[in-house]
């Protein structure tokens, strides 16, 4: 049987233009895929009602379930992701005899309608492409954190400067990201070079943004993908602590 371990991490994201949580295993990461369970089974779950969105007890219901089907199945949970109206769990099962089986528990679900399908997925491509977080999306969740501590040393939502410190392998490179990302609107800040590192040769990106989540998301996210374009990383960003204003 599987193991039940779990190392579950959130974030927010967007999915077909819609706010949505993406929920995903990261102790699934280490030996995946595994040969073991190569069926991919998505089951969605949404309430009764049409059109009606989750309530707390909706999602009670649906942890609920999760947790039948993987006391009783050969399976592993990757994770799911929830939009307003939806939750749909992503599976990987061992044979066709527990994707039935699951089938089965879903239509004898009550409690809310419950959908499944699936598909031969020994790459994993799912769990990798959909639900595990590459670099700007595990930002966001860092991002929460230290706007969280921030609050907690009195800080506020007024805007301030953001200073995101990148790292590239040498200066050309630096150099071809520097122009990308001041025309993407950004400032370019000082130099920093990191002996002995692999990216050895830093620049440090400017922008105005409030303090908050969402306009923060949106900064280190378009700056990552810009820096991903010439293999470059994000290694932190800071900024001043603005206390008492725009709270």
């Amino acid at each position: 049987m599987a193991s039940k371990r779990d190392e579950l991490l959130e974030y927010d994201w967007r999915l077909d233009g819609e706010d949505a949580v993406f929920c995903v295993d990261l102790a699934l990461y280490n030996g995946a895929p595994n040969a073991g369970y190569p069926i991919l089974a998505y089951v969605g779950c949404s309430p009764k009602k049409e059109d009606r969105e989750l309530s707390g007890g909706d999602i009670r219901h649906m942890v609920a379930f999760c947790a039948k089907c993987r006391r009783r199945l050969d399976l592993l949970m990757a994770g799911y992701i929830e939009t307003a109206k939806i939750r749909q769990y992503y599976f990987y099962v061992a044979s066709k005899a527990d994707y039935d089986a699951l089938k089965l528990l879903a239509e004898k679900e009550r409690s809310f309608t419950c959908r499944v399908g699936g598909k031969k997925e020994e790459d994993w491509a799912s769990y990798f492409r959909i639900l595990y977080p590459d670099a700007a999306k595990y930002q966001t969740v860092r991002n929460e954190e230290i706007i969280a501590q921030h609050y907690e040393l009195g800080d506020s939502d007024a805007p301030r400067r953001l200073n995101l410190h990148f790292a590239f392998l040498n200066e050309p490179v630096r150099r071809q990201f520097e122009e990308a990302a001041r025309s993407e609107g950004f400032a370019i800040g000082g130099y920093e070079e990191f002996d002995g590192n692999e990216l050895p040769c830093g620049v440090i990106l400017h922008r105005i943004s409030a303090f908050k989540k969402t306009d923060v998301d949106a900064v280190t996210v378009q700056a990552i993908r810009i820096a991903e374009k010439y293999n470059g990383k994000l290694l932190f960003w800071d900024c001043p602590i603005v206390p008492g204003r725009g709270a």
